[in-house]
């Protein structure tokens, strides 16, 4: 509907007919947001946080970095009044929070997810181009590349990693089981996990040849005892004997095909565990930003949906528990809140995705 046009000799005499404020409010916030991410993003790479584990003065600190001192004594302000620093004396060092995330040394920083939010800015930037030229071209293993790759791991580090495992492994199964895959494992931290937590148990990991590199890093880092496999699991062999098969969050998450695969690399009696963000049918959208974001790159050879972690053939929520059920029992379905971390409003966010518990027939 169009709206009611402004002459120009009114803009000087009377306030605008229709109010600022909602587009005001939405432009505050992306600028004072922005501001936020940038300084928690220098903050990390100058290494500011990996120096202050214990209280020091601001002079001392912008000499050890080579850092400009006005400008970093009010960054360290600002990262104080945020909750990031506590104030000793005059002195700064991390809190809690930042010691625990920002801190490259330690086990859960967040350095990488930075990183990716700040290459999905860059890719948003990209917007006008892509209007007119269309969606950037990408090879899947790139996009699945190494800052992704880490980045998704330290985000399942924070929370749903490790509330998954404890799903899994208090399953009866998992402590029975002899031979477990990791389908499409990426870092391998599932896998790393579960083979802690059950010593007898043989692990596999099965990815694309050019991210089971990282996940040979990542054993090696943990010292796990866990195979890797390459492949292109549409096309090659998964192997067989398995006794539980693990699958979260691929794209192949949905595709029918894969079902009687993974069916006939199982035991009698073993648990195939999927997770995966479904639709259901008419359901129109989960996050239209998302949809938006998902839709400005394009994978070589694969066709994207036009909604988030969508692909040409992949089947609704209820026809793939159909097509599960002509192969499982389905033993539990166990929703979001009960596993999920917290979003990041990106692509890498599980929506309201549900593990699936099925049992081979």
């Amino acid at each position: 509907m169009g709206g009611k046009l402004l002459a120009i000799e009114d803009v000087f005499g009377q306030e605008p007919f229709v109010d600022v404020q909602p587009l005001y409010s939405r432009l505050n916030n992306c600028a004072v947001n922005y501001k936020v991410f940038c300084l928690l993003s220098a903050a990390v790479e100058t290494g500011l946080f990996d120096h202050l584990e214990s209280p020091r003065p601001v002079v001392e600190l912008s000499r050890e970095l080579g850092l400009n001192l006005r400008i970093t004594r009010i960054i360290c302000k600002c990262l104080e009044k945020l909750g990031f620093l506590v104030e000793v004396n005059g002195a700064y060092q991390n809190a809690e929070i930042s010691n625990l995330y920002l801190r490259t040394g330690s086990p859960l920083a967040q350095e990488n997810v930075l990183k990716t939010l700040r290459g999905t800015f860059r890719l948003w930037e990209k917007l006008p181009a892509i209007l007119k030229g269309g969606p950037v071209k990408i090879r899947e293993e790139d996009f699945f590349g190494e800052d992704h790759i880490h980045a998704i791991a330290a985000e399942h580090l924070t929370g749903e990693l490790p509330k998954t495992v404890r799903i899994v492994a208090g399953l009866p199964e998992f402590q029975k089981a002899r031979k477990l895959l990791d389908l499409g494992g990426g870092h391998g931290l599932y896998a790393i996990a579960f083979s802690k937590l059950n010593p007898g148990l043989q692990v596999f990991v099965y990815d694309l040849p050019g991210v089971t590199q990282k996940t040979r890093a990542y054993i090696e880092k943990h010292g796990a005892k866990v195979t890797v496999m390459a492949g292109n699991f549409f096309q090659d062999d998964l192997g067989s004997g398995y006794d539980l098969v693990f699958f979260a969050y691929n794209p192949g998450g949905k595709s029918p095909g894969l079902v009687p695969k993974i069916h006939a690399s199982l035991n009698e009696g073993g648990l195939f565990i999927s997770k995966h963000c479904f639709y259901r049918k008419g359901e129109e959208t989960k996050d239209i930003l998302l949809d938006l974001e998902w839709n400005l790159t394009t994978f070589a050879g694969v066709k994207k949906g036009d909604r988030v972690y969508s692909f040409e053939g992949d089947l609704s929520f209820e026809d793939y528990m159909e097509l599960l059920s002509g192969y499982f029992s389905i033993e539990k379905v166990i929703e979001t809140a009960e596993f999920a971390g917290l979003p990041l409003g990106k692509i890498g966010d599980a929506l309201d995705s549900k593990i699936i518990i099925a049992k081979k027939r």
